[in-house]
């Protein structure tokens, strides 16, 4: 397919709209289109799709619509494409491009050189990032309503000429398409008068706004036409009667999407939308609790307005403020979820129970789009370790694995396309995250290629990932010290959101690390029938035996001092954990230590009371790995019990499994949903006993 872009080298926050008017669209039409980095279409005025399905460096995933549907009719096909221009955690920093194909049984009618192309104007360019993984805020100033354009009208922006470029590498998508529902919020739950302060108590300022430079890219503070967050931070709720006026809405659980708002506008008019998952202590909205700006703008001339955000957000809750003269007919979000979850229950009338695994499963289709996501928030990032554990949900909630090998090899085909040392492999991809990088999700990667083949039998993906395997393990070589763990690793080492994850606990020899990367020498020599890497993982595995346990606890690390290595007393949870998880210990070899992480460990320790020594775990992942050795050892009393604990709460507040067991951070995580595979296995077990 011919590639195209606009002929201009400023890529940053920009939209360009390609338009083909097609007089009758026959029976067995279907578009055929690839974009970067961002698309959605419209035919008619309908939002039928976004995309695409994201990709490595270098390449992009074709897209093929059936238009069927539209057989017979008259049909104005438009495909918006957002060019970011700058790094990000969601999508790589690459040069535009837009390629389409309309074929009719097969034959090609139409052709990426019959699409009119048009500059959007209507979205401000020059304003702050959404967060500091993510890309833009969007601000819009309107004259007129987009369905306008959308049905093809010719003068609502300026049609451009484009040039050949050499784009991406064209290759398959591996996943279905999202559904794209509407749901609408209903009735505001409260009105409010609102009106805006000079000076502001205190203004929001994030790295994102802040460290705009070489090596975050974006406009700096200096460069911006408007800083929303400053904007919103000067609005505040009165009862007085100015005509300024807020709505409140409720989705009654975090939701994922874009935001749909019909309204009538009788003056000029200026509306924010600011929204969360929760509402804060005072009843009211924090658009900034999860470190980005939740705040959408529009400058609204009079006339009728089908609102329609670009991209995709998270909210249970949303509030409307209107300075001007506007009437909300309509309120709402277009879902952006998983299309191919099943309508599957545990076999238990356990209502709490139930309650919990509606909630992972609510989780689980907003992170599972195109690839295995973190959170649908603040980041959209693909994390390696997070899906180790959402991945199996995948298989529980569809019984398939491609939204997971879609996933994966996005990491096989990487290729430098981060400043990262030979052989490491990015944090989250795809991706563009600068110089840092975390060797133990490298390690997962592995774990997980070993989970994926057991499900699936692919083996291709196994051959293809060879190289990348190998090439890590000569990474870590340089790492390893006489007693053959690893020692002052690079970067960022993690383990966990916890105490674990201080630099006094991570430094000199991890323990947790290096039970990981014996789990994943284990695993790559099963994958690969490799006897050395076996043997050394059994190596790793006898010296973390050795120096870690302190004949109570495992501890977290030692530090060499004076050519030795010494335990500095650090314990947490979740160090014992990873050693029961991983096999470096079982009942047999540490029967008193097994005993008491079992019965007085997890949610409902009181940690001054009981062991005020050892740190407790948090949510990710400690919570899950105290799970998941529960589950390894059949206690499925004890595995309902806690799910309870962990987790009652957080469905109850929205709907979701979180990031950490208090409502900070993405309150929306997937890698939590595998908690209905707990759920759903401990239900079948006591069906079959």
């Amino acid at each position: 397919m011919l590639k195209v872009w606009i002929d201009d080298n400023d890529y940053m926050n920009k939209t360009v709209a390609f338009r083909c008017i097609v007089d009758k669209l026959g029976n067995n039409s279907k578009l055929k289109l690839a974009a970067s980095n961002l698309y959605r279409i419209f035919i008619n005025g309908e939002f039928i799709g976004y995309g695409p399905a994201r990709a490595a460096h270098g390449y992009t995933r074709v897209d093929n619509y059936d238009l069927s549907s539209y057989a017979g009719e008259k049909a104005v096909i438009t495909v918006e494409v957002f060019s970011s221009g700058i790094n990000t955690f969601y999508i790589v920093d690459e040069k535009p491009f837009f390629a389409a194909e309309i074929t009719e049984n097969g034959k090609n009618v139409y052709s990426t050189d019959d699409f009119a192309t048009f500059l959007v104007t209507d979205r401000k360019q020059k304003v702050q990032r959404f967060s500091f993984q993510r890309s833009f805020v969007e601000s819009y100033s309107m004259t007129c309503d987009r369905n306008a354009f959308y049905l093809g009208d010719a003068g609502v922006f300026k049609k451009m000429s484009t040039v050949e470029v050499a784009g991406n590498e064209l290759i398959e998508r591996l996943v279905f398409y999202p559904k794209l529902n509407y749901l609408n919020a209903g009735e505001s739950i409260r009105k409010s008068g609102v009106k805006k302060t000079e000076t502001p108590a205190e203004v929001w300022r994030d790295r994102s706004l802040t460290d705009i430079g070489p090596k975050l890219k974006g406009y700096t503070i200096n460069e911006l036409t408007e800083c929303l967050s400053d904007e919103i931070c000067s609005l505040e709720h009165t009862s007085g009667a100015d005509g300024a006026r807020t709505e409140l809405y409720d989705f009654g659980r975090a939701v994922t999407g874009f935001f749909k708002i019909d309204v009538s506008v009788s003056k000029k008019t200026v509306m924010y939308i600011i929204w969360d998952e929760i509402l804060n202590s005072d009843g009211e909205i924090n658009p900034f609790r999860n470190d980005c700006c939740n705040a959408l703008k529009y400058e609204l001339a009079p006339g009728e307005y089908g609102l329609l955000s670009f991209e995709a957000n998270t909210s249970r809750y949303f509030e409307v403020l209107i300075f001007g003269d506007a009437i909300i007919n309509n309120a709402g979000m277009v879902l952006y979820e998983n299309p191919d979850a099943l309508d599957i229950l545990p076999d238990t009338d356990d209502s709490e129970l139930l309650e919990i695994f509606e909630g992972a499963k609510n989780t689980f289709v907003q992170n599972a789009v195109d690839i295995l996501i973190d959170c649908p928030s603040r980041e959209r990032a693909g994390w390696l370790c997070d899906t180790y554990f959402s991945s199996r949900s995948e298989r529980l909630f569809t019984g398939k694995s491609v939204v997971e090998k879609s996933f994966l090899e996005n990491y096989i085909m990487y290729d430098k396309g981060c400043p990262i040392p030979e052989g490491m492999l990015p944090m989250c991809y795809p991706a563009d995250t600068g110089d840092e990088f975390i060797p133990n999700w490298a390690m997962w990667f592995v774990l997980e290629l070993k989970s994926y083949f057991a499900a699936t039998g692919d083996s291709e993906m196994i051959t293809r990932a060879k190289p990348k395997i190998y090439a890590l393990f000569d990474y870590f070589e340089k790492f390893l010290n006489e007693e053959n763990l690893l020692e002052n690793l690079e970067s960022w080492v993690f383990v966990e959101w916890s105490k674990c994850n201080d630099p006094e606990y991570t430094a000199g020899v991890n323990f947790p690390s290096n039970i990981l990367y014996s789990a994943a020498l284990s695993a790559a020599g099963e994958l690969y029938s490799d006897a050395k890497m076996k043997e050394l993982a059994q190596k790793v595995a006898d010296s973390v035996r050795k120096y870690s346990y302190n004949g109570e606890f495992f501890e977290d690390n030692c530090i060499r001092i004076n050519g030795r290595l010494e335990r500095q007393g650090h314990i947490t949870e979740t160090c014992q954990y990873y050693a029961f998880y991983f096999g470096i210990a079982d009942k047999n070899l540490y029967p008193g230590l097994y005993s008491e992480i079992i019965e007085k460990f997890g949610p409902t320790r009181d940690v001054q009371k009981i062991y005020p020594q050892v740190c407790p775990s948090n949510a990710f992942i400690g919570d899950y790995l105290r799970l998941e050795l529960l589950m390894s050892e059949n206690l499925y009393a004890d595995v309902i019990r806690d799910c309870k604990d962990y987790f009652l709460g957080m469905v109850r507040t929205t709907g979701t499994l979180w990031e950490m067991n208090s409502p900070t951070a993405s309150l929306v995580h997937c890698f939590a949903s595998v908690a209905a595979v707990y759920i759903y296995e401990c239900a079948k077990q006591y069906k079959n006993a």
